[in-house]
């Protein structure tokens, strides 16, 4: 079994992640999904060498508030899913980072984001169990809801998640909607900021198959609900 540990907006609340200390050790993999500075490349070596205490077998990709700079420095740590995959236990780690034109300047139209997602699988044998890492949450579903009600997801997200139906899509960007959702047979899981939900995400694979993706907590609960079993 292969556990993998999600986390999207930190923003710079790196001291956050010594609360996690003991599920960050355990975790084979640590998933960063965006938006792990709001831009300081000194931030994100303060998060990495935070995190490194108690896991290095991470990879990430940028948010919309992270730079090229910063994606520049994970690509050469070898951390970045961005537009690419990496097979870890037999699973496929697709990466997607960015978003649709918002605050900060790694943003991307509907047509970019359809053309690198299908240029990140490029390679990958079909049937292989895939986990998607997309800052940029699906369109019309629970994580893409902001608090006047309207649904900012991309299209582009939720077409790729049709057609290719991995496992599980951890997202973030939209700080109100954390929770868990579905399309067809993927689940969609974002824990929100850890500094503001105190959470997040914990997903098990098991045989090629998602056994566990469920939104956890600093103190040790889960959300009622929330917990995916299949």
């Amino acid at each position: 079994m292969t556990t993998f540990i999600g986390l999207p907006d930190l923003h710079d609340q790196a001291e956050w992640l010594k609360k996690i200390s003991r599920p960050l050790a355990k975790a084979n993999v640590v998933l960063l999904a965006g938006d792990m500075t709001n831009g300081s490349m000194n931030h994100l070596l303060r998060m990495f060498s935070i995190l490194n205490e108690f896991n290095e077998h991470v990879y990430a990709v940028p948010g919309n508030m992270d730079t090229v700079q910063i994606l520049a420095h994970l690509a050469r740590e070898g951390l970045s899913l961005h537009r690419r995959f990496e097979l870890v236990d037999g699973v496929a780690l697709v990466g997607m980072g960015g978003a649709l034109p918002f605050d900060g300047d790694f943003v991307f139209s509907e047509d970019e984001f359809s053309a690198m997602l299908d240029e990140a699988v490029e390679g990958l044998p079909t049937g292989t169990p895939t986990l998607l890492v997309s800052h940029q949450p699906p369109y019309d579903t629970a994580l893409d809801v902001i608090r006047t009600g309207q649904h900012v997801g991309s299209r582009a997200v939720r077409a790729w998640i049709e057609k290719y139906q991995p496992l599980a899509c951890l997202c973030g960007h939209i700080h109100e909607a954390a929770g868990v959702d579905r399309l067809g047979q993927t689940v969609l899981i974002n824990p929100g900021p850890l500094a503001t939900t105190a959470s997040y995400a914990y997903l098990d694979v098991r045989d090629g198959q998602l056994v566990t993706a469920e939104i956890r907590h600093v103190d040790g609960h889960y959300d009622e609900g929330v917990p995916y079993e299949r």
